[in-house]
């Protein structure tokens, strides 16, 4: 230095005005090698002690900014807080700031979980891994344990070669994946209880000062009073909304009353002067303010009514939404939609369905229930009514299917007189004649009485089967349907003959023969369970319509006849190898392995059957026709008699 009082003078200067500036580090560096490089001598010992205080106080003023930067930024933590509703996004807001005050690689907040007793990860920020998110770990190991066990803080430069640290393996399994070194906690406390606690980590070695332990546990005391106030808000809410409750279910309660009054006051006239099942269907409709539908145990609508003010049409019932046939009372089947049983006793006549525009309170399910009630009571006495028309038009066509034809004249007077809607034959009929396996003749008699009445028919008992009389249906219809309606409602299987349609008393007495052997077919093929016309019986059907019994009795001497004589003779299968030759498509290997025979067994047995037959036509396209139907035939008369299945 050329002037080494001087240079003192402008080196300090320069140094007090990097202080005063808060120049960055750089600065100081380039002022210190100047400092450095000058000549040795009193000056330069005296700059250089000037820089080592400079440092101290640059280093000072560095902590009181970085403390009032801190508590700013608690102040701001605190005021946001006290904004913020929701716990997680109040405790989220926390974990940012611990990390951004403090320049961590990773923030986590741990709980006390209160059933298990051990302490279990909330949040998590800064992570790589996702084994970190889920940790758990006992009270006393781990950083976070260590924390809750005592209630004071903890740091560590090292976790995993830190001795005062017991270890969970699979907690040090998660610390090793996400690469963290250092780690330091706090607790968080509500009054002398640790509920928790809050951690920093960073990737590498690093030590926390105590003013840094001290920021992390003030942000941890947030997170305490933040959960404890959501802890009273929740009781303040969970107060009123108990009390909110309360008043809202005297409100109803009160309105429910004077509802279930009202219905009672409007069911009981009903019943007592015996109001159609329309009528109470459509004042069910206008007291709940609900669609409603009254239909039987197959689903099939009886009568329905919309709401007042509705879109005016009822969507019919599901049958299998739920309907349980068993139920005592109303059950929901929909989000907004209710059935209650129809019931007398242990008979049942369906179910009342109710679809609201919203949830259905208490008080309107119990109403559905009564209603119920007298709607069995109006169905009740309306079958009462029915049953002796029924009883009276049942005589009549006993009198029409009798083995004796009846006086014409007599006949008709009698039709006429049946009741007051009366019989009239005159209206085409499908005569349908029915048995169930599995089930009594009195419940198949109920069933189809209930079917018949609906489409404005009769069902009665003649000989050892029931016979429906349903007016205006197609006959292939009534095949389908009717059988299947009767199965559900008795639980068994349920064969019909079906004939029709039929435009007089005499057709009708001609189709209740043609039913009864289209019904006697089905049994004698094996079809139980099923219903068909003669029609659809295949060709046998077609044959039958169309042949005489000396006919029949021709085509089975020419074919079946010689086949049988032959087996009884010589012991032989011929008939069963035929019949089973023709099961399989007319192949001989697969008829073989249906007979469990060699089919070499099979091939002789068809070479024995052209010489018994005396040609080969009986495999061409024609002759295998005549043969099969000849089979079955002769399979038939064996529950038939032939002057039953072909009539004179």
């Amino acid at each position: 230095m050329p002037d080494e009082d001087l240079s003192v003078e402008e080196t300090l200067a320069r140094l007090l005005r990097l202080l005063a500036t808060e120049a960055p580090d750089e600065s100081f560096h380039r002022l210190a090698e100047l400092v450095e490089a000058c000549e040795p001598g009193p000056g330069r010992e005296t700059l250089l002690h000037a820089l080592r205080r400079g440092a101290i106080v640059r280093t000072r003023l560095q902590r009181r900014r970085r403390r009032e930067k801190e508590t700013q930024a608690l102040l701001e933590t605190a005021r946001g807080l006290a904004a913020l509703r929701d716990v997680d996004e109040a405790l989220n807001a926390i974990v940012a700031q611990s990390r951004q005050l403090l320049g961590t690689d990773a923030t986590y907040l741990a709980l006390v979980d209160p059933v298990r007793g051990d302490v279990a990860m909330r949040i998590t920020l800064g992570t790589v891994t996702r084994a970190i998110e889920s940790v758990r770990q006992p009270k006393g190991t781990g950083v976070g344990g260590m924390v809750v066990a005592t209630g004071e803080p903890f740091a560590t430069r090292d976790y995993l070669a830190d001795p005062r640290i017991t270890r969970d393996p699979a907690v040090a399994d998660a610390v090793v994946q996400d690469g963290i070194v250092s780690m330091a906690g706090v607790p968080m406390r509500l009054g002398d209880e640790v509920i928790g606690a809050l951690f920093v980590a960073n990737r590498h070695e690093r030590g926390f000062e105590r003013d840094e332990i001290s920021l992390l546990s003030a942000l941890a005391d947030h997170a305490s009073i933040v959960i404890e106030n959501a802890r009273l808000f929740g009781d303040a809410e969970a107060t009123a909304r108990r009390l909110r409750d309360a008043n809202a279910e005297l409100a109803r309660h009160g309105e429910a009353l004077e509802r279930a009054s009202a219905a009672h006051e409007r069911l009981i006239p009903m019943a007592l002067h015996r109001a159609d099942l329309a009528d109470l269907v459509g004042a069910v409709a206008e007291m709940l303010d609900a669609d409603v539908a009254a239909v039987d145990p197959d689903g099939a609508v009886l009568e329905a009514a919309a709401r007042p003010g509705g879109p005016g049409s009822v969507p019919p019932p599901d049958p299998t939404d739920g309907l349980a046939a068993d139920a005592t009372g109303a059950v929901r089947v929909g989000p907004t939609r209710w059935a209650a049983p129809i019931r007398a006793g242990g008979e049942r006549f369906g179910h009342l369905v109710l679809e609201a525009a919203g949830p259905v309170p208490d008080t309107d399910v119990r109403i559905l229930e009564r209603a119920a009630q007298t709607a069995a009571l109006l169905l009740l006495m309306e079958r009462q009514v029915s049953l002796t028309e029924q009883r009276l038009r049942g005589e009549v066509v006993e009198e029409l299917l009798a083995e004796r034809e009846p006086d014409w004249a007599a006949f008709d007077r009698r039709a006429r007189r049946a009741g007051p809607r009366g019989l009239d034959l005159r209206r085409p009929h499908t005569v349908l004649v029915v048995t169930a396996e599995g089930s009594g003749r009195r419940s198949l008699v109920r069933a189809a009485s209930a079917q018949a009445s609906r489409r404005g028919g009769l069902a009665l008992e003649h000989g050892a089967h029931v016979v429906v009389l349903l007016p205006g249906v197609d006959p292939a219809v009534a095949a389908r349907e009717v059988p299947e309606q009767l199965s559900r409602a008795t639980s068994a299987r349920v064969t019909a003959g079906v004939a029709g349609p039929a435009a007089s008393a005499r057709e009708l007495r001609a189709a209740h023969r043609q039913a009864d052997r289209c019904h006697r077919l089905l049994l004698a093929l094996g079809r139980e369970g099923e219903g068909a016309t003669t029609d659809e019986l295949g060709a046998l059907g077609l044959i039958l319509d169309g042949t005489s019994r000396a006919q029949v009795r021709a085509l089975l001497a020419q074919t079946v006849a010689p086949l049988q004589r032959y087996d009884e003779e010589h012991g032989a299968e011929l008939l069963r190898t035929l019949d089973g030759y023709f099961a399989a498509g007319q192949n001989p290997r697969a008829a073989a392995k249906a007979l469990q025979l060699h089919p070499n067994t099979v091939y002789q047995r068809i070479d024995r059957i052209d010489r018994v037959l005396g040609h080969r036509r009986w495999r061409e396209p024609d002759g295998s026709l005549s043969v099969q139907v000849a089979l079955q035939l002769h399979r038939i008369l064996d529950h038939i008699p032939l002057e039953d299945l072909v009539p004179g």
